[in-house]
Order: structure tokens, then C-alpha cells, then sequence
């Protein structure tokens, strides 16, 4: 999703986690990768082309938009087990209608339209990713894509214009998360020593998680290693 950067920009905190229950279903949905003055980019993970976003630090390359994901959290029961094949058929059913990455404004998912190269070219928000005009009702499941637009209604009461019709939304990001590496409350792993951090080890799911994870670890071996090697 594609917002002016008026509306997100913050030097206080450049990541926002919001984290909201809707009414209708129960369940959580949750902001995530927000990047103000950002650029939505294509990702090919095995051949799918799903979508990420980020920003730069040099001021020169910021957008006039702010991009995030909002993350609907599904829980499954017997006998499905497998949430990545889940998530890979929808990203497939994207790209199979899209040609690959698929694109809608906020006010035609909310009419019950597809958007059109027309309607974009009105848009008053310039997208940072070439894509497929297209109507994501016919890919998102109706219980998530309900969630999603329950949450920028809901997000709308805390920053105005985020449920402007000219709001883009871009299908879709998937994040497929391998098993995680099994470590104790200081991230050491069952061989003494050995540490899993950021997000490669799967216990973390956010940079801010990843640097706080090194942190963590940092201040345990200084604390256990810090004399010796100062005194080297």
C-alpha cells in the first residue's frame, strides 16, 4: 500500500507495529515492513513474483509515498498442515491473472470493480512499481481480504486518508518462514556457544527484531568475555 508521506513519516519511530483485532472474524492483523518515503519492489522467490517494499537513507532517492504490508494472522485446523503451500497457490493465482504483480485502488476494491490503466492514470497516488491493474477480490480469500479492509478503516481513524479511494494495494506479499532454530532465552542453541540470530535463524520477523537480537547477544558475551578481552 501506497500512502502520502505526510501521513506516515516519522523520525520517532520509522516502523510502526499496529496491531488490530477486527470485529467481524476475530483475528489479528498487524502492519509490517513499514517504510516511509518507500518504494514498493518485486521479489522472486522460485519462480513467484511477490511484492516487498523498502527505503533509502539518502534523501535524494525518497518517494512521496509510505509502503507496508498488513500481515493477517490465520490459524488451521486438521488435516491441513502446510501454510506455505497455502500462501504460494494465492500468490500464484496473482501472477496467473496479473501476469505477475497485481495492483487496485482502495475505492474500486470497495465499489466491487477491477482497476483499470484509466482509473490509475487519475489516481492522485503515483505508484513506485509497474503492475498489473487488476481486481484482487478474485485472489485474496474473502476472510482475509475482509480483515485487510477492516484494518485500513481501522487505521484511518488514527491517520486520516489512509481509506482514501486513491490508496493502492498492491497482491501480494508472502512471507514463507522456514522452521525455526531451537535456542534458550539468550538465543543459544543446544551446542554451547553457538548462537541463532536475525532473521536467517526463523526467530525473528522484523529488522527491528533482528538488531535487537544481536543486541542481546552482545551484551551476554560481553558480560561473560569482556574483562578477557579487554585485558588482551
Amino acid at each position: 500500500m501506497n500512502y502520502p508521506k505526510t501521513l506516515w513519516s516519522n523520525p520517532v519511530n520509522y516502523e510502526s507495529k499496529i496491531v488490530y483485532k477486527t470485529d467481524k472474524y476475530g483475528d489479528m492483523v498487524r502492519t509490517f515492513c513499514m517504510n516511509p518515503y518507500g518504494k514498493v519492489v518485486a521479489e522472486n522467490t522460485n519462480g513467484i513474483i511477490t511484492v516487498n517494499g523498502h527505503s533509502y537513507a539518502d534523501p535524494a532517492l525518497h518517494t512521496a509515498n509510505t509502503n507496508f504490508a498488513l500481515l493477517v494472522s490465520s490459524s488451521f485446523t486438521e488435516p491441513f498442515k502446510n501454510s506455505n503451500d497455502y500462501a504460494e497457490s494465492i500468490a500464484r493465482l496473482s501472477n496467473m491473472l496479473g501476469g505477475g504483480v497485481l495492483l487496485q485502488r482502495f475505492g474500486d476494491l470497495i465499489k466491487g470493480r477491477r482497476s483499470t490503466k484509466e482509473r490509475m492514470d487519475k489516481s492522485s497516488t503515483v505508484p513506485t512499481l509497474k503492475a498489473t491493474p487488476g481486481d484482487l477480490s478474485l485472489v485474496i480469500p474473502k476472510r482475509q481480504l475482509d480483515d485487510i479492509i477492516e484494518m485500513i478503516y481501522a487505521l484511518d481513524r488514527i491517520a486520516k486518508g489512509t481509506a482514501n479511494e486513491n490508496t493502492l494495494l498492491y497482491g501480494v506479499e508472502v512471507k514463507f518462514y522456514n522452521s525455526e532454530v531451537a535456542v534458550d532465552s539468550n538465543l543459544e542453541t543446544s551446542i554451547p556457544n553457538l548462537y541463532a540470530l536475525g532473521d536467517g535463524s526463523g526467530v525473528t520477523h522484523s529488522l527491528p527484531q533482528a538488531s535487537a537480537s544481536g543486541v542481546l547477544v552482545g551484551r551476554k558475551l560481553a558480560g561473560e568475555y569482556g574483562g578477557l578481552m579487554s585485558n588482551e
